[in-house]
């Protein structure tokens, strides 16, 4: 019966092994995705601090200017819900 104790025991602690190798793998895995995703915020703070202070990136302001008025035309005479006539 001794035997038979130990047994249980090692396949307890194997899967216990088991468990804490793939646990440490996702830790690796959430730390390097949080690692990206710091970047990212700290890429989106120097952005709202560059649009607070006036001084917009160079690809921002290209795409601003880019913008071209006979895009904004479809838009503009796309009634809203108040110019239909069908409020409900």
């Amino acid at each position: 019966m001794s035997n038979e104790l130990l047994d249980t025991l090692e396949n307890k602690v194997f899967s216990a092994i088991e468990t804490i190798e793939l646990l440490r793998l996702e830790i690796n895995e959430l730390k390097e995705e949080r690692a990206l995703m710091e970047g990212k915020v700290r890429e989106l703070i120097e952005r709202i601090d560059n649009v607070s202070t006036g001084s917009q990136p160079t690809s921002i302001s290209a795409s601003i200017g880019s913008a071209n008025e006979d895009d904004a035309a479809p838009l503009a005479a796309t009634p809203s819900f108040g110019q239909t006539g069908t409020d409900y």
